[in-house]
This record gives C-alpha cells, structure tokens and sequence, in this order.
C-alpha cells in the first residue's frame, strides 16, 4: 500500500460559481470570443437554468432588452440521404441527444436557394429515376414531412434528389417560387466555448435559416424570455462574457492536501519515477475540461524528497488486536 498527497490551490477548489458581464460593443461572435477571453474568460458560459437566469438578469439590469452573443455554438455534418440505407438511417436514434434542435436541419430548396427548415413541416419534394449521375427528377406535387417524402421516393422511383439540381432544372420543377424537399440532412454538434461539454439546453422556436452555413451562432434573445437561437457569425451585436468567482488572488488563495491510498500488490512500479509523477497534469487538463478555473495541482513532497510512501503494516498491533478479539 502506498500513499501520496496532492496539494490543491487556488479560489473556489472544486467550484463553478460565474459571474456575467454585459458588453454594450457591437461585435462579431469571433469578435466577442476574443474580446471575452482577453478580458474575462470567456464567451458566456451556461450550465444550468439558475446561470441563464443570471444572464438574463444581468443584461436587463442595464437596460438592454434585445438579442446577445454567448458561448453556444453549433457545426452542421451534412449528410445526403442517398448515402444511407434505411436501415442505417434511423432519424431516431440520431436524436435522442438533441430531440429538439435536430428536428430544424432538413434540407428544402427553391429558386431563391436552399434552405435548413423544420423536418416536420409539410413541403412538396423531388423525387428522381434512374442513376444519380444521370438523375431524371420529378416533382411530386404532394405535401408530406422530409420523412415521408425520403420513403415515397424510395418506394416509388430511385431516390430522393440531392443538391446537384441546376439552376434551369428547379426553374421548371418549381416556376412558381414554391418550395420542395430534397434529400440533404444536417446533423448538429452542439457545443459551448469555454466551458467544456454542457448539457444545459434553452433553444426557441426559430425559422428557415440558408443552408450555405455549416457553423451557426448562439445568441440569448431578452425578447423571448432570453432564449437561444442560432444567427451568422459576422451578425455584429452586444455580448455577455463570464469569470469565475471570486478570481484567484493572494486574499483568497485556499489550500487543500488530498491524502491517496494506492494498491499496487503484484505490480512492479517506480512511483517515483518522472514519468508517473508527470501524470498529475493530466488531473489538471480534467479539472480544466470540467470548467473548473483557478485550481493548480502538485505533488506534496515529505522531508526526504519523495512522493510516494510505502505504508508498513504494523504486525504485533494487528497480532495483539487479534488476540484480543
């Protein structure tokens, strides 16, 4: 048996309270990041419903009361339907991390361009025969979701069509201006700057949005509630960075000996050696993927230089404990 000790130092050890300020400067969301991270820490961060209630609070205490930057932020994997069986494309389980927001990116077209929309909505789609090379399209002139629409082509001609439709070909499908389905699917990988992985979600109903985007920006509306939507990036707006509390300092640097016991019978390890020492800033990196700021680790040295100590039973007290029993 051994045992180690690690210092932990730092304000708020194992602690995640933020504070939030308003930035009243129209920037980009890039613009903003940096800003941010110069000053603060970061983009705003949001974990929880009480830290989004604290955004919402601090940008209404300065009487702002429109949209803003935060940390939220989402990459698009576009994929075409034609690349998946059935089989493998079970919308369902692709969901089921993000049941709402997924819902937004299927793919619909006119002649005034192509679209993310709600794959729930009911549009007219284009269907083709033959190969995808040489695709004779058709417009199917009936209404159904982008998922009913990707069966009945399926079921009836070859496919759904893709986004190789020309300019000329959508003029005489679509003379009209009308919108239709196509076989394009988005699938959105959320993330949150700053902060590591978040669970936390606050999405508002939102609208079309153009299909030449594969990044899209968070921003907390104070009109509605301060729920998020997504915008384009260079959209120059006001911003909400984080810090965390208190900020370390020599006031409030708070210190902490965690004491380990390691089993290591039947295992020939040098834990002293460099190498396995060097380990402890891997804890470091976790702490830091956790959003936890502020926090340095080390190893607690004893009087003899050493780290690790092997703990040496004591055999006559357990032998007396024994006859006692």
């Amino acid at each position: 048996m051994f045992i180690i000790h690690i210092f932990l130092t730092g304000g708020l050890v194992l602690s995640k309270c933020r504070r939030y300020h308003f930035v009243n400067k129209p920037f980009t969301w890039y613009e903003a990041q940096s800003y941010c991270r110069k000053n603060y820490v970061g983009l705003a961060c949001i974990e929880n419903s009480e830290e989004m209630n604290q955004v919402i609070n601090t940008v209404s205490s300065a009487g702002y009361n429109s949209e803003v930057w935060i940390g939220v932020y989402i990459h698009l994997q576009r994929h075409a339907a034609s690349q998946n069986d059935d089989e493998s494309w079970n919308w369902k389980k692709q969901i089921q991390s993000e049941p709402f927001l997924v819902s937004y990116f299927c793919q619909s077209i006119s002649v005034s361009g192509q679209w993310y929309s709600n794959c729930s909505v009911e549009h007219p789609f284009i269907c083709y025969n033959g190969t995808s090379q040489s695709p004779q399209y058709v417009l199917v002139n009936e209404s159904m979701d982008w998922f009913r629409a990707l069966r009945y082509c399926r079921e009836n001609f070859t496919d759904i069509a893709s986004y190789s439709i020309s300019d000329s070909q959508l003029q005489i499908l679509l003379p009209n201006g009308d919108r239709a389905w196509i076989g394009v699917i988005s699938y959105p990988e959320i993330r949150q700057r700053d902060c590591g992985n978040s669970s936390f979600r606050y999405w508002d109903d939102f609208g079309n949005i153009p299909s030449i985007f594969r990044s899209l920006f968070g921003v907390a509306d104070l009109q509605r509630s301060g729920k998020w939507r997504l915008i384009e990036y260079f959209t120059k707006i006001p911003f909400v960075c984080f810090d965390n509390l208190p900020a370390p300092g020599k006031e409030n640097v708070q210190k902490k000996v965690i004491k380990m016991n390691l089993n290591l019978e039947g295992l020939s390890v040098d834990l002293n050696d460099r190498a396995v020492k060097a380990n402890l800033t891997k804890l470091q990196d976790k702490l830091e993927e956790k959003g936890v700021n502020g926090v340095n680790l080390k190893w607690r040295k004893l009087p003899d230089g050493a780290v690790f100590h092997k703990e040496e039973k004591n055999t006559k007290k357990e032998e007396k404990k024994k006859t006692e029993l």
